[in-house]
């Protein structure tokens, strides 16, 4: 039986820095206070970038609000999204479906990845995600008729991988891996959406902002809204005051929902 996953993996891989000693130079050569008078987000990295950036525009440093929740919630509040732009979160998925990343990367503005590729990784011996439909609720049945699916997928992509090995010269190919390439270009053919992958997904926070609003909404795909669901929760404890806004809720089913005060920055 191949391997059946029924959770993703989020690992938060890359976060933003700030040079605070070239801030410091920036501030001095422009004749305004030093950082503690002009970037009240502290240590807060994230806070302090959407903050240098905003105040920028007005050369406002030293002056204005001094809470840096409230300078924050006012960019919110009057969807001054612009200045999120500059911070940026990349993380690694696994144990997400293709169907998943089909829809993942309709997210374009703000986005980059770098994918599983299943032209030059084997997947014979791979791994297939369970449809949350199924731990929902569904009988033995349905998910015997699953297992079975995804279990002919895997036997007919061998099968294919070895007799297309045997069908397409490997004379014909410079490179020894160009002629792996072609055969497993052409046996993917027969793999489901349920077909394991993984992705590196680098974002600002303003694209996760509204990825997360939209693919954490009750209409959203369960699967993905999972997904959302646990980048907010890596989120909210790396920038509180970027994503601390958005109100989770449990739906009657056990999955989980997301709502921010703040929509469409």
């Amino acid at each position: 039986m191949s391997s059946l996953i029924v959770q993703p993996k989020a690992y938060l891989v890359t976060k933003p820095s700030v040079e605070w000693e070239q801030v410091a130079a920036f501030l001095n050569d422009e004749g305004v206070p030093d950082i503690p008078e002009s970037i009240r987000a502290g240590e807060d990295e994230s806070a302090a970038i959407a903050e240098i950036s905003a105040r920028l525009c007005y050369m406002s440093y030293g002056r204005g609000r001094r809470d840096i929740a409230d300078f924050i919630n006012n960019l919110l509040r009057h969807k001054d999204g612009s200045v999120f732009e500059h911070i940026n979160y990349g993380f690694v998925f696994t144990g997400v479906s293709r169907s998943l990343t089909h829809e993942l990367v309709r997210h374009r503005a703000g986005f980059a990845y770098s994918q599983r590729s299943q032209r030059y990784v084997d997947e014979s011996g791979g791994r297939f995600v369970a449809p949350p439909a199924l731990d929902n609720g569904a009988d033995s049945e349905a998910k015997a008729k699953f297992e079975a699916a995804i279990e002919s997928a895997a036997e007919s992509y061998g099968a294919l991988v070895e007799a297309l090995g045997n069908a397409i010269p490997r004379e014909k190919f410079e490179y020894a891996t160009d002629h792996r390439k072609a055969i497993r270009q052409a046996a993917r053919a027969v793999l489901p959406n349920a077909t394991e992958t993984k992705i590196f997904v680098t974002a600002n926070v303003r694209a996760w902002r509204h990825f997360i609003e939209m693919r954490g909404s009750a209409f959203a795909d369960v699967e993905i809204r999972r997904l959302a669901i646990m980048v907010l929760d890596a989120l909210q404890v790396e920038a509180p005051l970027l994503f601390g806004d958005f109100t989770i809720e449990t739906l009657p089913d056990g999955s989980r929902t997301a709502t921010p005060k703040f929509s469409k920055v």
